[in-house]
């Protein structure tokens, strides 16, 4: 994590110099360290992945949930990712463009999970 940290500062410390002189390369390094942060993250991801599958087969969840679980947050962070750096760009609408689409492909994806609770809970109520 200090790493990160580092090299977020490392980054934004560059963008700020260069932001002054040519704004374009400013949001070019923001890009490559945002890129370089988040295949960093991607790298840690298999840990997560090995984990969750371990805790899969301990309980009696399906292994299509927790998949279903694992794209929703991926999803989300790379949403937010596309959507901040919008942002910082100046492009505000476009960030709320890729905000509601991830919002709505979580919804698509989340579709079986509702629909297995909602009969489940239909099973106990009959």
């Amino acid at each position: 994590m200090i790493s990160i940290g580092i090299v977020s500062i490392a980054v934004v410390l560059l963008a700020t110099q260069f932001k002054s002189v040519k704004p374009e390369y400013g949001i070019f390094i923001s890009v490559a360290g945002c890129i370089f942060i988040f295949v960093f993250l991607l790298s840690k991801l298999s840990d997560i992945v090995s984990l969750v599958d371990k805790l899969s087969d301990l309980t009696s969840v399906s292994k299509e949930y927790i998949k279903i679980l694992l794209k929703i947050t991926g999803i989300t962070f790379i949403s937010e990712i596309a959507s901040d750096i919008s942002k910082d760009c100046g492009y505000t609408a476009v960030a709320n463009q890729v905000q509601i689409f991830a919002k709505v492909s979580i919804l698509v994806i989340s579709l079986p999970v509702f629909t297995e609770l909602i009969s489940k809970v239909g099973g106990l109520l009959s």
